[in-house]
């Protein structure tokens, strides 16, 4: 593709001009924009997109310009011949330019961090409101626990106290039952002695009401 259209950029394929798209050829001989070699620069080094070859590099402008692609563009377009403004590059200059792109390489790789751990305190931040809110909804379920407990313990007690009457009723008539038992007992071996109708009649009064005393 690169002979078929030599004005482009074999990586960008947009046509080379005479300001960040100025063609320069690495030391391995392949020619690039500007632009494209100082996109392709990553610490320190540039690893050649054609042949894969590593280059020491902070920036596009330590590699020299192909004159020879312009003049040969220039003639593909009929453009006259234009002195060229060549600027010397200074070593600081080349230097603070590869440094401020590394260090805004830097500083953009620490935003992404930083931003990363914010989304993750978002996401921890979320979660502990949702815990909490089912740690509430348990307590609440333990306090209604405690209320249902408390109110079972007071009818409890009430219960046993119920109770406590009706076994001592109970104790009551059982002595009752027994001390009318004993009467009829006796009534009934008074029987056997009777001689009179008297002592019958009297006798057996006695008897239905010790009777109706134990039926009750």
């Amino acid at each position: 593709m690169m002979d078929n259209n030599p004005e482009e950029c074999s990586v960008c394929f947009n046509n080379y001009d005479d300001n960040q798209l100025r063609p320069r050829t690495l030391p391995c001989g392949h020619t690039f924009c500007s632009q494209c070699i100082d996109n392709a620069i990553k610490n320190g080094q540039l690893t050649c997109p054609s042949c894969r070859a590593e280059h020491a590099a902070t920036a596009a402008t330590q590699f020299p310009i192909n004159y020879g692609m312009e003049a040969l563009i220039r003639k593909l377009k009929g453009i006259e011949v234009v002195p060229e403004k060549t600027l010397p590059v200074k070593p600081i200059k080349t230097s603070a330019r590869g440094i401020s792109k590394k260090l805004h390489s830097m500083v953009e790789d620490q935003k992404r961090i930083i931003s990363s751990l914010i989304t993750s305190c978002e996401e921890v931040f979320s979660q502990l409101g949702e815990y909490r809110g089912q740690l509430g909804d348990w307590k609440t379920h333990h306090l209604q626990l405690q209320d249902r407990l408390y109110a079972l313990v007071e009818q409890n007690k009430s219960a046993m106290k119920l109770l406590e009457l009706e076994d001592t009723s109970v104790v009551d008539m059982t002595t009752q039952g027994e001390e009318g038992k004993t009467q009829l007992q006796a009534m009934l071996g008074n029987l056997d002695t009777v001689n009179t109708l008297q002592e019958d009649d009297t006798t057996i009064d006695t008897a239905d009401e010790c009777s109706t005393k134990i039926k009750d």
